[in-house]
């Protein structure tokens, strides 16, 4: 990966390798191109979303953003050791994080989403190529900044007349607690909005459903995401799950790689799947990316 902080020398971790199986059987779900948007045939799609790599699983399994939550006992946490950052099985050109206050040094992101911090954090641009941001607090890490403008400028490559999709909450820029919510502390969440149906510009997030939702763009940034190898999870509201779950479905996707993807259809408690329920994500979906090899071993 150009620019970012991710040295490959360490090899895989044993579950990373393992999904790679798994990876190599998406093809062309992951950015698949049903429909021309805006006028404009999608462009080809590029080597890459043919594979997809999952964080290792039963990391960090408290730290749902749902508010008012039902506490159980807590889970055991994995050391931090196992929350590394994993190259992906097939190499994204992603460039440096186009950071609006460079220069600046590395960025870390030290304890947990939910109760930590983040230090020489990297601000998000307000405007970038396919996005526009609409929230204050638009720091995050290095990787994660780089990841998200890298991931919406490939949705706009791919429809070159693609109305911008809405990136909310980052992060503070020192991290610590951001009113509205329990967990982007530590410059490792952000919040994207949902493409809109007959490529409909957005000024903030808005409420989806299956007649307002652009499914297949969605999923085209979604599944880029996915392709970095560093998300962690995804929180989205369960019944938009059930409309990508059949999207993929209907491209041919297979039942094990599509329960890799999603807690549905084992239901919104299920702790399954890269995507997960949150209440009060039907106008947007929330990810959570892994730490960066750069991050101290505080970070979780």
């Amino acid at each position: 990966m150009t620019g970012v902080s991710d040295p490959r020398p360490t090899p895989p971790h044993p579950t990373t390798r393992s999904l790679r199986d798994v990876g190599a059987r998406l093809g062309c779900a992951l950015l698949v191109l049903a429909t021309a948007c805006g006028g404009a045939e999608p462009a080809r799609r590029p080597a890459y979303v043919s594979r997809m790599v999952f964080a290792p699983p039963e990391v960090d399994d408290n730290a749902v953003e749902l508010p008012g939550a039902r506490r159980g006992s807590p889970r055991r946490a994995r050391p931090p050791s196992a929350r590394r950052a994993q190259p992906p099985p097939s190499d994204p050109e992603i460039p440096a994080p186009p950071c609006a206050n460079a220069p600046k040094p590395p960025s870390q992101s030290h304890g947990r989403a939910t109760g930590g911090r983040l230090e020489d954090g990297c601000l998000l641009p307000r405007r970038g190529r396919g996005y526009v941001r609409r929230n204050r607090a638009g720091y995050g890490t290095d990787d994660m900044v780089a990841f998200v403008a890298w991931a919406a400028g490939e949705v706009a490559r791919i429809y070159p007349k693609t109305a911008p999709v809405v990136v909310g909450a980052l992060a503070r820029p020192g991290g610590g607690k951001l009113r509205g919510h329990r967990s982007h502390q530590n410059g490792r969440d952000v919040d994207i909005g949902y493409f809109a149906s007959n490529n409909r510009a957005l000024p903030h997030f808005r409420r989806m459903h299956h007649g307002n939702i652009d499914v297949a763009k969605s999923w085209s940034l979604i599944g880029a995401l996915l392709a970095t190898g560093r998300v962690q999870y995804v929180f989205m509201d369960y019944e938009l799950q059930v409309l990508f779950y059949r999207y993929l479905e209907d491209e041919g996707l297979d039942a094990t790689t599509l329960g890799q993807i999603f807690q549905y259809p084992a239901g919104r408690r299920a702790r399954r799947g890269v995507v997960r329920h949150a209440k009060g994500h039907a106008d947007h979906f929330h990810v959570r990316f892994t730490c960066g090899r750069s991050d101290p071993h505080g970070c979780q």
